[in-house]
């Protein structure tokens, strides 16, 4: 190339750069419009870099292939019905429940995208839509429920919708009504899988209808004495004013933390499975149904540990690696409600609490400040029942032998896995316990001393039991600081002061928190 053009290309270019700094420099108010409409495009073309990072930094592909013009869709010529959805999900890699502006990564945002795609929704704005609860960033969900109005091949039926004119190609029988389960499981996420439907009338709400919900909080015993939990955690019962026990969330207006508890209860995996079929046995109608299979993995499933206490059986200290599940029903929860209570039953798990101090902190007038403490992980936990009265759910036998076959597929991934690392951690503590004989230091005595069991075996006394301690975050200190001698957080009216000081709350509310109905009124939301 010639020199003297390469020069002029170069220089060319600097001049350009210079030129493009100075407009940057330059007030908007003293640039021209071409000026103007050139800053506008290089906005525009690095916003669009920022969102195609952004899609690729949340494993979400960039379409860059043109995208085809789709038909419009013609919603009047099909009546709608209002429906309730029953689905699961497994929330560890989402954002949580509801939708955010700045991700798409939540589980709403993804069945919306699902029901739009099918046709099943004109929008969201008009598909009387409601959420039987919102699950935070990282929980699971094992029988979510949403009520929404859906697209719907019926002309007649319970919560059917017909417009003024009759649609064309309708029909009156149900089992010729869309099938939804399967329509929306084929465009779902893995991880979201829709369980069953049922139609219920226009004014069913999934949120308001819900007479109470059950979570279940699992975690491994590790060195936990789970009868002191069910100790401490039976104080929780009944109704009580839990803002020790939850995040505040006044900002949003919640000012009441009344709820009620109806039962909580404290085991290992074995046990609780056993006792859902014994339920289920007694409630069926015919307890012949349940071949002797059914019976063999129950009892199965029963035998998983050594008990559901740090007692032992013929000398023997349980296992560590025995996973246990908390299971909390209630008519309504808190926001982080479940793990807050988590967290505290892990100190007196640990023995670094007396169960008393459950009472303690639902004492308000006493502490009205929350004592700082960390949550316990968000994994564990899932919204795992929600009862509706009158329901009548409708299942598909080859929707849901497909989905277990999906799920299976997913176990046999995580329990591959799961057992590699067992597996390295059986021969890693038996080469601890070849080292470890006559090993008589003062750590091992301060480890035996945490072993209540007598003829505790001398692997259980030295090898660590920290299967929980990832289970709650924060910093492990060597002097542990009691819960009521930690600082405190702001009082519930320091924070109501806050936000009216703001205008984002009514300035009469703090009266009405000293009122007698404050304490009785109950949201029914989770």
């Amino acid at each position: 190339m010639d020199p003297q053009k390469t020069n002029g290309v170069v220089e060319r270019d600097k001049k350009d750069v210079k030129r493009s700094k100075n407009q940057k420099s330059t007030p908007i108010s003293q640039l021209t419009r071409e000026e103007l409409e050139a800053r506008l495009m290089q906005v525009e073309a690095h916003n669009k870099q920022l969102q195609n990072l952004l899609a690729k930094s949340q494993g979400i592909a960039v379409e860059t292939a043109k995208i085809r013009k789709e038909r419009p869709f013609d919603f009047s010529k099909y009546s709608k019905r209002h429906v309730l959805l029953k689905f699961a999900y497994l929330g560890w890699d989402y954002n949580g429940f509801a939708v955010q502006e700045d991700t798409p990564l939540t589980i709403e945002a993804q069945i919306f995208h699902a029901l739009l795609k099918t046709r099943l929704i004109e929008s969201r704005e008009t598909s009387n839509y409601h959420r039987c609860g919102r699950t935070d960033k990282g929980v699971s969900g094992f029988d979510q429920v949403i009520s929404i109005t859906l697209r719907s091949r019926l002309t007649s039926g319970i919560g059917v919708i017909v417009g003024d004119e009759k649609p064309a190609g309708c029909v009156d029988d149900d089992d010729q009504e869309i099938g939804y389960v399967m329509l929306l499981n084929k465009v779902l996420p893995p991880e979201i899988r829709m369980l069953a439907w049922c139609p219920v009338a226009v004014g069913f709400s999934a949120r308001f209808d819900c007479s109470h919900r059950t979570y279940k909080y699992f975690f491994p015993r590790g060195n936990l004495d789970i009868k002191l939990m069910n100790e401490a955690a039976q104080h929780l019962v009944g109704s009580h004013d839990y803002r020790n026990f939850c995040k505040m969330d006044v900002g949003n207006g919640v000012v009441n933390f009344c709820r009620r508890i109806l039962k909580i209860h404290i085991c290992e995996v074995g046990e609780d499975i056993k006792k859902t079929f014994e339920v289920e046995n007694t409630t069926a109608e015919d307890s012949s149904i349940h071949s002797s299979n059914d019976v063999e993995r129950s009892l199965t499933f029963s035998h998983m540990g050594s008990s559901s206490s740090t007692e032992t059986k013929g000398g023997e200290i349980p296992d560590g690696y025995d996973m246990c599940v908390a299971t909390l029903e209630g008519q309504a929860f808190l926001w982080h409600q479940v793990r807050a209570i988590m967290a505290i039953l892990f100190l007196v798990g640990e023995r670094k609490e007396n169960p008393s101090i459950v009472q303690e902190l639902l004492d308000v007038d006493k502490y009205p400040r929350k004592p700082q403490y960390c949550l316990a992980s968000d994994v564990p936990l899932n919204l795992y029942g929600t009862t509706f009265e009158g329901v009548a759910w409708q299942w598909d036998l080859e929707v849901l032998k497909s989905v277990i076959s999906q799920l299976q597929a997913l176990w046999t991934q995580n329990s591959v896995r799961t057992t590699m690392i067992r597996r390295m951690l059986w021969d890693l503590e038996s080469r601890y316990k070849d080292l470890s004989k006559g090993f008589t230091s003062t750590a091992s005595i301060e480890c035996s001393e945490n072993v209540t069991a007598p003829g505790a075996q001398v692997l259980r006394q030295y090898i660590p039991q920290d299967q929980c301690e990832t289970l709650v975050s924060g910093a492990r200190t060597k002097v542990y600081r009691p819960l009521l001698s930690r600082p405190t957080c702001e009082s519930l009216e320091t924070r109501v002061e806050h936000y009216v000081k703001r205008q984002r709350l009514d300035p009469d509310i703090l009266q009405r928190l000293t009122s007698s109905d404050a304490s009785v009124v109950v949201d029914n939301s989770s």
